[in-house]
């Protein structure tokens, strides 16, 4: 995935799967650094592939801007 963001430490980032689960990928870590730019691995192997899949991405506090720029899931 690639999130542009200004400061990725206020991100928390969720995979939510066809039923509702929520598989957290990134949660207020990474510093001060700008963006993500990361490949997440999850075993998601208990979901039914078929259906929709969403990236969830909050900013967490205020101040900063930023947008999902790409992702892509591998079932």
């Amino acid at each position: 995935m690639h999130i542009v963001h200004t400061y990725r430490g206020d991100l928390v980032v969720d995979l939510v799967a066809p039923d509702g689960s929520v598989y957290n990928l990134l949660n207020r870590s990474g510093g001060s650094a700008d963006n993500v730019d990361q490949v997440f691995v999850r075993n998601v192997s208990s979901e039914v592939a078929n259906g929709t899949w969403n990236l969830r991405v909050r900013d967490a506090a205020t101040a900063d801007t930023g947008f999902i720029d790409s992702w892509k899931i591998s079932l």
